[in-house]
C-alpha cells in the first residue's frame, strides 16, 4: 500500500476533469456519513465522551473508504485493464 502522498497523487489524477460540484458532493457525503454515526451514538444514549469516541474512531475509516471508492479503485481498475491488454 502506498503512502499518503500516493493517495494525493491519485486524487489529483482523478480530479483532473472533475467539476467542483462533484468535489463538493464528495465532501458532503463524508459529512453526512459522519452525521449518521453521531446520530446513532446519540440514539444509543451514549455519554458525550462515548459519542466523541465513536466519532473519532470512525473518522479515519469513513474518509479512507470514500477515497478508496472514489479515487483508488478506478485507478486500480485502469491499471488492471492495461496489464490484461
Amino acid at each position: 500500500m502506498g503512502g499518503l502522498s500516493d493517495l494525493f497523487v491519485m486524487k489529483e489524477r482523478m480530479n483532473h476533469g472533475t467539476s467542483p460540484i462533484m468535489i463538493i458532493l464528495e465532501k458532503a457525503s463524508i459529512l453526512l456519513t459522519l452525521l449518521i454515526i453521531v446520530a446513532i451514538g446519540l440514539a444509543l444514549n451514549l455519554p458525550s465522551w462515548g459519542v466523541g469516541l465513536m466519532f473519532g474512531l470512525s473518522l479515519g475509516p469513513v474518509v479512507f473508504g470514500h477515497y478508496y471508492l472514489i479515487y483508488i479503485r478506478p485507478i486500480l481498475k485502469q491499471q488492471k485493464a492495461k496489464v490484461e491488454e
